[in-house]
């Protein structure tokens, strides 16, 4: 655990907070590309050999029979199909209200508009290292059906030789329409390009950890992805009247991710970050997840002083976390000043794991600041917008002279002379 003083701060401890030290794609990128290069190459063979190698998968083929799919809605718990059922109807709920429109309008030279039109194929990346994401399948696969994309296809690692059935009952749950149990940079580089079973994808989306990040960055230029999600972060902003045990809760949340997650706590009242701190220690004691918490809490578990509200929100811009709870009194107040953030949590009773699972909102994010500049996943990233423009006779005159003077400003004649060509045009 680090603890800091916000006005007394050294440059040096700052930049690394910021940063987040130790946090880096480099090492992976190598492997990564051995990999993707591999499957590319070798198709089927390779991706097999692959999901053999990384994946301890033990089968002939990585794409999952539909039915075997199906099948698995009838193991899991009622209660559990249930809660899927309620997850997925909350964040059709949030998504639908994204929907983006086309529009067309007239002036004096023609007609002019947008089409919005949905992917025709996307891959979904779901998680399967130390846990099962069933809620991962919902938050990638429900705004791309909102947004009306045709193909889903899902990726998944399969643990011990076998994806969980809760992840296959959200697949069956949202209609998607392959299942590939198979993980890791392969898989990335098998949705990408496509091998002589596996069709390529247009866009990849969901997180994943540093291979799969890595992976993902050396394949967008041939195939869109969502972004680079990084270890998970959380940043609480705490005034003097926040629970000790309520913020220490949230941190312990998202230290059990992995050993690189990211919990701060900027707290205006010392009282407020000692009690907090101590109660997260008694917390870990007892976690189910201890190893992993005690792991990522040397360097990930980060307390800070702050003067007061103002401060503490200036830090929390600075360092644009994947969440952001407000514990404090006047939270909507505070909203308005929040400029960089991948999902905001408002008040005492805001928790990130409401937001993980049912709240409705996507927890897939912007991770290791880039939230300054990306937003989370929503419908917007599963369409095209595609603008179009009916030039009239009278609107070719009207334009033309602008035009073929902006041409030959920027030395690109064949330019101006289309436009003149237009303008002289008898029919």
């Amino acid at each position: 655990m680090l603890t800091y003083e916000l006005e007394d701060m050294s440059r040096s401890d700052r930049a690394r907070l910021l940063s987040r030290s130790g946090v880096d794609l480099s090492e992976s990128l190598a492997s990564a590309l051995t990999i993707i290069d591999r499957v590319r190459k070798g198709g089927d063979e390779a991706l097999l050999a692959c999901a053999k190698e990384y994946d301890s998968f033990t089968g002939r083929s990585v794409r999952m029979a539909p039915a075997e799919v199906a099948a698995a809605t009838e193991r899991v718990p009622k209660e559990l199909m249930r809660a899927l059922a309620t997850c997925k109807k909350r964040i059709e709920r949030f998504h639908t209200r994204q929907r983006l429109q086309g529009f067309e309008f007239r002036d004096g030279t023609g007609v002019y508009g947008q089409r919005v039109v949905p992917l025709e194929r996307v891959g979904v990346y779901v998680p399967g290292g130390s846990a099962s994401y069933a809620s991962s399948v919902l938050m990638g696969c429900v705004p791309a059906r909102v947004a009306g994309v045709t193909e889903i296809i899902i990726c998944t690692p399969a643990k011990g030789g076998r994806v969980g059935d809760a992840v296959l009952a959200a697949a069956d749950m949202c209609g998607v329409d392959e299942v590939y149990s198979v993980g890791g940079a392969h898989s990335i580089a098998a949705m990408a390009y496509g091998t002589e079973s596996v069709r390529p994808v247009q866009k990849i989306v969901g997180p994943g950890g540093a291979i799969v990040s890595a992976a993902k960055l050396l394949v967008r230029n041939d195939c869109e992805i969502d972004f680079l999600a990084g270890p998970s972060e959380v940043l609480l902003v705490a005034d003097d009247g926040a629970d000790p045990r309520g913020v220490a809760a949230e941190m312990l949340a998202q230290l059990e991710h992995d050993s690189l997650a990211r919990a701060v706590l900027v707290a205006t009242s010392k009282q407020v970050m000692e009690a907090a701190k101590k109660e997260l220690g008694e917390l870990t004691s007892s976690a189910g997840r201890r190893e992993i918490i005690e792991r990522s809490s040397d360097e990930g578990a980060v307390f800070l002083l702050a003067k007061n509200v103002s401060e503490a929100i200036a830090f929390a811009n600075e360092y644009a976390p994947e969440h952001l709870v407000l514990d404090v009194s006047s939270p909507k107040a505070v909203l308005g000043r929040i400029r960089n953030a991948g999902s905001v949590f408002l008040g005492r009773y805001s928790s990130v794991s409401f937001g993980d699972y049912c709240a409705g909102p996507n927890h897939i994010l912007p991770t290791k600041g880039t939230a300054s500049m990306r937003s989370s996943l929503t419908t917007y990233d599963f369409i095209k917008v595609i603008p179009y423009q009916a030039t009239t006779r009278s609107g070719a005159r009207e334009l033309a002279p602008t035009t073929e003077l902006m041409a030959s400003a920027e030395g690109l004649p064949g330019h101006a002379q289309a436009a003149a060509t237009r303008r002289r045009m008898k029919r």
